[in-house]
């Protein structure tokens, strides 16, 4: 009898492993969430390895147990309760809801509903169980039970407990009739307590009306039933993990757009495809072919077939208003969609509200709509390329979902296996909410190969290099000295978050290095999916015809000036960004010195595309050496922060709280030396500069706050950016 607890072990831990599966598999019918084709696999994988060698260490630990207990017989069912039972909710709970953080930007994951209230109902089960199974000892009628509806039920409390606030259908339901809910003085919090505890309720009452009206019909189990509980759940798991992965990709799974008759009419002679790269966070001296050797190889085999632009500045030092500019051809103080610092009512549950980008401006995507053009977009940076700040504007098809892996970061409890990509690097996209650059790519080519015969616009979003850097191995351990780069990554948490993480650790060099290394290995995987993605075009034989772009929106600090990040002080490290533009069949080749403003980019498209130009855009095709280039950054710590280029000094203007900054970059590319009282004349200069540019750039925008359901769409953004680390 002893023997057969190990094997019993083993066939608990195959149930648990089914069960966990089927409820993590509805994790992949979160809206707006893409689903590689990986998780569904990886998900039964994990769980039956991990809870089946959990079911055949406590079957062994039982084992070792009844040996030397005479009345185990009598005492099975507690046993196996305490063995089996209770192992399972502890590993399950706990596991479930641990939270490792992926940056220093996301500290803390979002914390649980009822503060793990769940573990008091668990408790209050597993005690029942003990009781029960004893008073059955005691008067000889006991029968070995089946724990594969305690399992149900301690996930479902679980999982309920914890998230209810992330169940839509719940949060739906109060707006739907919010009038009546208002009327009754009833608010979300008290809505949702209400909810919890008719839950619970309805949970543990389903549990008892089952466990001693259903059971008892069912007691003469035997062993071999077990395998027929296996056999049906095993089915029921496949189907639901076919079946939500196939509804998960239903709505981007068919071909796009096919031609219209008006394109037709509107193409005078052949054009050729446009394919416009960004790739966020990117700056340019981390690339091999601005000076960084080793990260970029494919790329600077690209760069041979294009003209590569030495120096691009980027509009803003963050995505929304960079984006802004290259789709409108404008500066941000034009178009409006940055922060505002003197508008205390547009705020956004405390923070201060982005403007969206106005529907009166023209885009480029909307442009190249009318002139024939199927125009595409796939964007990782889910966030803020989205219908919320109108950046889909003059795009037919705009594939901005987020990636299943945001249920990491944004839910409270969570499936296992996210845990452990986290701590071992395997498949590290499953930790982070934005789709890496492999699902990019895969969804790129797609629309590639099932394009029309009309010429094809397709802007693709790189999300990569956005902190946190998670690379992929081996691209984790590209720029680090160690056969481990993992291990270091686990030890960089331990440090970090321990007594001896303080503000001086942040700035040592040892940190530095590491944080940089990853941020090259990123930009290698980057360069990896790029070498894919032109090789792919070659064998679509598009490569040689297509206008192809690749450029970035900012760039990153890693400590220069003791600054981190983006969105901050416009050093050339966070606003010097690549650009590399290849001609159909390579007609212009070579590298270019002057300074060109990713705002030039929109009038350099239409150009080489052969479309006239907008009046009253301020940027140039091609750029204009004669005069100044600007960026422009509006935050509240910082203030209204303006640099601008003029030759080769580079001036930093800031409305209040800092002096003005002045760099000669042909002497000073580091800018380690001020200029600003050294050369107060030229500095004058700058500034009278500066001010005639902003009498000439005024704002064309009309101020617009109103959203459609403001407190359903504010708190979904508001998770987004705060899984990006823009809020706190």
């Amino acid at each position: 009898m002893y023997k057969n607890l190990t094997v019993q072990g083993l066939v608990f831990g195959m149930k648990a492993a089914l069960l966990v599966t089927l409820f993590d598999s509805f994790i992949m019918v979160t809206p707006n969430a893409y689903v590689p084709s990986s998780y569904p696999l990886l998900l039964i994988a994990f769980n039956t390895i991990f809870w089946v060698l959990m079911g055949g260490l406590s079957g062994f630990s039982l084992r070792l147990f009844a040996s030397r207990k005479g009345d185990f017989e009598d005492k099975a069912n507690e046993y196996r309760v305490l063995f089996s039972l209770l192992p399972f909710a502890m590993i399950y709970g706990v596991l479930g809801r641990l939270f490792i953080p992926i940056s220093l930007r996301i500290r803390d994951g979002f914390p649980v509903f009822d503060y793990h209230l769940s573990f008091v109902w668990v408790s209050f089960i597993l005690l029942f169980l003990i009781v029960y199974c004893r008073k059955k000892a005691r008067g000889k009628e006991a029968c070995a039970i089946s724990l594969t509806l305690e399992m149900a039920i301690f996930i479902l409390l679980f999982q309920f407990c914890s998230k209810i606030v992330h169940i839509q259908t719940i949060s739906a339901f109060y707006f739907e009739h919010l009038r009546f809910f208002k009327g009754i003085g009833l608010t979300q919090s008290q809505y949702n307590i209400v909810v919890y505890v008719i839950g619970v309720v309805f949970i543990t009452g389903f549990y008892f009306i089952t466990f001693f009206k259903i059971r008892p019909r069912n007691q003469a189990r035997t062993f071999k039933k077990d395998w027929y509980t296996i056999a049906i759940l095993f089915v029921v798991v496949c189907c639901c993990l076919a079946g939500f992965f196939m509804w998960s990709h239903k709505r981007y799974s068919n071909e796009p757009f096919p031609l219209n008759d008006f394109r037709k009419e509107h193409l005078a002679k052949e054009v050729s495809p446009l394919i416009l790269i960004v790739l966020d966070t990117v700056r340019a001296d981390r690339l091999s072919l601005y000076g960084n050797p080793g990260t970029t190889d494919n790329l600077e085999t690209f760069s041979q077939d294009a003209l590569v632009f030495e120096h691009c500045v980027a509009p803003s030092p963050w995505t929304l208003p960079s984006h802004a500019s290259l789709f409108t051809g404008l500066y941000p103080t034009e178009h409006g969609s940055h922060h505002h610092l003197d508008s205390k009512k547009k705020t956004w549950l405390g923070f201060p509200l982005p403007q969206p980008l106005s529907e009166e401006f023209e885009t480029l995507a909307e442009i190249l709509r009318e002139s024939g053009y199927t125009t595409c977009a796939v964007a990782s940076n889910y966030s803020l390329l989205n219908a919320a700040f109108k950046m889909d504007q003059g795009f037919e098809f705009f594939d901005n979902r987020e990636n299943i892996g945001k249920v990491y970061v944004r839910h409270p409890f969570r499936p296992i296996v996210h845990l452990f990509c986290h701590l071992t690097n395997i498949y590290p996209k499953y930790i982070l909410s934005y789709r890496t650059a492999d699902d990019i790519t895969k969804e790129s080519l797609r629309l590639l190969k099932h394009r029309s015969d009309s010429p094809l616009f397709l802007f693709i979003n790189y999300m990569d290099a956005h902190d946190p850097y998670f690379p992929p191995s081996p691209f984790n351990g590209y720029f680090l000295d160690t056969a481990f780069p993992q291990l270091e990554r686990l030890k960089q948490y331990v440090l970090r978050f321990s007594l001896r993480f303080t503000k001086r650790w942040w700035s040592e060099e040892r940190w530095n290095s590491y944080h940089l290394s990853q941020y090259d290995g990123e930009i290698a995987y980057l360069d990896n999916e790029l070498g894919r993605l032109f090789s792919r075009l070659k064998e679509l034989g598009v490569y040689d015809s297509s206008l192809i772009i690749v450029t970035s929106d900012h760039g990153e600090l890693f400590g220069e000036k003791g600054i981190y990040g983006h969105e901050c002080l416009m050093y050339e490290g966070v606003v010097k960004i690549p650009l590399i533009i290849k001609f159909p069949y390579n007609k212009r080749v070579g590298r270019v010195n002057k300074i060109i403003a990713l705002t030039d980019l929109f009038p350099t498209i239409l150009s080489l595309c052969g479309l006239s130009q907008l009046d009253g855009i301020s940027g140039k095709a091609f750029g204009d050496a004669a005069r100044p280039v600007v960026a422009e950054l509006y935050k509240d710590k910082i203030g209204a922060h303006r640099i601008l280029y003029d030759g080769k000094y580079k001036y930093m203007s800031y409305k209040h709280g800092r002096t003005p900054e002045l760099y000669d970059l042909e002497v000073d590319p580091m800018e380690k030396e001020d200029l600003a009282e050294t050369l107060p004349e030229l500095t004058l200069s700058m500034e009278t500069k500066l001010n005639d540019w902003e009498k000439m750039h005024k704002p064309r925008y009309v101020p617009s706050v109103k959203r459609e359901r403001e407190d359903l769409l504010s708190q979904e953004i508001r998770e987004g950016l705060k899984a990006l680390g823009y809020l706190q």
